[in-house]
Parts: C-alpha cells; sequence; structure tokens
C-alpha cells in the first residue's frame, strides 16, 4: 500500500499547552480577532423578525454528512427555523468541503479549525471562523496483544495518522510535553505514515504499523470487540491537551481544542450576518438536543458514527457518555480565542505552518439575548 507520508517537521513545544481554537478578543487592532454581537440584538433587545413576505436569505451550507444536521432536519426545527427566521439553507454533502469553500460554491462550511490557514492562499476568500462544533475526538490505539501503554513505549514505531495537521499538531504537543519526543515525519523518536482516515485502523489490525492515531467513530468495530485498544484509557488529544496537566497546569474542562469550525468569508458575512449568526442559533438546538440525547441519537443514526450492530451502538453511547466530542455551545469564548491566537504564533514560529501564513480571523459572536454591547466593543 503506498502511502504519503506528509506530516509536520518540526517539534511542538510546551509553550503550546493552550487550546487550540481561535483568535483573540477585541475590536480590531491588527491581531486577527474581532468582537461581534448577534445581528438578532441591538443594545439586548431583539431584533424584529424579518417579514415573511420578504425573499428569504440564501445560505449555501457545505458540510459533511452529520448526525446533528440529521436531527435538525428530521425533527423539524431546521423547518421552523427557516419560516422564523426568513432563511432558506441550501446544505451540499461536499466530498471536499475546503474545494467547496474555496471555489466560491459555499458561503459556509464546517472543517477543522486548523486547516483554515489553507483558505488564505486562495484568491477572493477571506475566511474567518464564527462558531465550533467539535472538539479533536482523536485517540490512540494499538492491537490488543501491544505492551505499549503511552507515546514514550511506542518509539522508533510505525503510527499511522489521518493528516499533517490537525490531530496530528495535538498529538506532537502531547509528545514533546509529557516526553520530550518529536512527533514529525523527520522525527527520528517516530515513523507517521499519513493514509485515509478510514483506513488508519486497518492498518494497524493488519499488523502494518503499531498504532494509529484514529477517531472512535472510524474505528467502533475493532474497539468494541476489543481488537484495538485505545490507550490512555480512551481518553481523546482534546481531552489530555485540555485536562491533562501538559504545562503543569489543567485548562479546565470549559476550554475545547476546536476540530470543526463554522467558516465563512469575511465580506459575505458582513452583507449577511444575520442570516449567519441565526443559523448558529439553529445549530445550537441542534448541539443542546445532542448533549440531552446522546444515546438515542446514536440509536437513530447509526450511519453517521459508521457503527452497525446493536453492541456497536452501545458501545459508542458509552463512549460518548464518557468522552463527548460535540462541543457544548457553538459560541467561542473570549478565552478560547486568545489561546488559540498564541498557538498558531507559536505553531507559526515552530515551522510547523508556513512563515507567511496568515492568522486566521475569528469573530466573537455573542449568542441571542447576550447582554454584550452591539457595537462590537468588549473583551
Amino acid at each position: 500500500m503506498k502511502t504519503d507520508r506528509r506530516v509536520p517537521r518540526a517539534v511542538l513545544s510546551t509553550a503550546l499547552a493552550a487550546t487550540l481554537v481561535a483568535s483573540a478578543c477585541g475590536a480590531g487592532g491588527g491581531d486577527g480577532v474581532s468582537n461581534l454581537s448577534t445581528a438578532t440584538t441591538v443594545a439586548g433587545v431583539a431584533a424584529e423578525p424579518q417579514r415573511a413576505s420578504a425573499e428569504p436569505a440564501v445560505i449555501r451550507l457545505a458540510l459533511a454528512p452529520d448526525p446533528i444536521w440529521q436531527w435538525l432536519e428530521d425533527s423539524g426545527a431546521r423547518a421552523a427555523w427557516e419560516q422564523s427566521h426568513n432563511v432558506r439553507i441550501e446544505a451540499s454533502n461536499a466530498f471536499d468541503q475546503f474545494a467547496a469553500f474555496a471555489g466560491g460554491h459555499a458561503d459556509v462550511v464546517l472543517i477543522n479549525a486548523l486547516d483554515v490557514p489553507k483558505f488564505t492562499e486562495e484568491p477572493g476568500r477571506d475566511p474567518v471562523i464564527i462558531g465550533k462544533y467539535t472538539t479533536d475526538r482523536s485517540i490512540l490505539a494499538v492491537r490488543r496483544t501491544s505492551r505499549a501503554e503511552n507515546l514514550e513505549d511506542l518509539v522508533e514505531r510505525r503510527i499511522a495518522v489521518e493528516s499533517s495537521l490537525a490531530s496530528t499538531l495535538l498529538w506532537g504537543l502531547i509528545a514533546e510535553a509529557r516526553y520530550g519526543l518529536d512527533f514529525s515525519q523527520d522525527s527520528p523518536d517516530f515513523d507517521l505514515v499519513t493514509v485515509e482516515p478510514a483506513s488508519v485502523a486497518d492498518l494497524v489490525m493488519r499488523g502494518d504499523v503499531d498504532a494509529c492515531v484514529c477517531t472512535p467513530d472510524y474505528s467502533v468495530p475493532f474497539l468494541a470487540s476489543g481488537r484495538l485498544r485505545a490507550l490512555y484509557d480512551g481518553k481523546s488529544a482534546a481531552e489530555l491537551h485540555t485536562t491533562g496537566g501538559l504545562a503543569g497546569e489543567d485548562l479546565g474542562a470549559g476550554l475545547v481544542a476546536i476540530a470543526d469550525a463554522f467558516v465563512t468569508d469575511k465580506a459575505w458575512y458582513a452583507a449577511n450576518q444575520h442570516a449567519v449568526d441565526a443559523l448558529l442559533s439553529l445549530w445550537q438546538e441542534g448541539v443542546t438536543a445532542w448533549s440531552e440525547n446522546k444515546a438515542q441519537i446514536v440509536a437513530d443514526y447509526p450511519h453517521h458514527f459508521s457503527v452497525e450492530s446493536d453492541a456497536e451502538i452501545a458501545w459508542l453511547a458509552d463512549y460518548v457518555a464518557a468522552h463527548d466530542w460535540i462541543v457544548r455551545s457553538v459560541y467561542i469564548s473570549d478565552q478560547e480565542a486568545e489561546t488559540h491566537k498564541f498557538a498558531f504564533h507559536r505553531l507559526r514560529d515552530l515551522g510547523l505552518v508556513p512563515a507567511d501564513a496568515t492568522a486566521p480571523e475569528i469573530y466573537i459572536v455573542q449568542p441571542p439575548g447576550s447582554d454584550a454591547p452591539a457595537d462590537g466593543s468588549g473583551g
């Protein structure tokens, strides 16, 4: 099997023990951060809804097949929201969300936050992150017969990863912070092999690699049967990163290492702020429903989690009860933005992203009913 070995070259340091979310608070100032209150409120007063007779605003949304979106449709929440807000969502399951956005075929896209800097290389695209959806759920796993208990036990072994960014960067931080190890392609410590997400666990089971940085939902058949064993008691990269004391302190469960984020174009957002901010409020309905009914949603939409049998559904329901990767709030906090701003600059200093890469801008969108000022000022 031919593999692509494109992975980061530099070592992540303990100085990066901040959640990889998006940039800081403040109204402009050239630091890649804006603080906006939602267009649905003015000085804390709800705005009048658009008249039903007006032509609805349209949002072209590109995302991978998703259980929350499926629930929003099946529950009727989407239809009710579109009617009350006079906004129509044209959703598409683009094979490549990056290409859909970069090519101007999508207005809003759900994509990994650490892939956003790639958009700055595209002409006519000025991406901004406006909300969060998931944390990094990747785990480090080995075959049942392996004696490895942590990354240090896998020195000089082959490890399958799905990308040179995102999860690989977080596990690079964990390796450096806990063990002083280099988790990169040219590292003397590990031999990383980059493959498609659905193949990483397969390679472990076939014996082609010794471990994988993989996602639970792509690996359920092996995990549920006990043939694949998750290290660190099944904790994800996000859990280890934010609450594992990687830099001698616990950053707390309130902060998250964002994986999927809502991204839009800056100019398009300026012209459609009401509609896009309302989209976040719709998605908040979905994540709230998930937090209250995880097991039921897994059972209702097993195909979205790559599970089939009752045993696999039960295993995943138990796993998400203990290691939930969907955020409780889609709204990015000032502190989360600040920590990502530092993290991105550190990544650039270490050579893990190009030296001329532009830091992705993040808008701090306030939820409806917030008493934050409507002029964009504040934290």
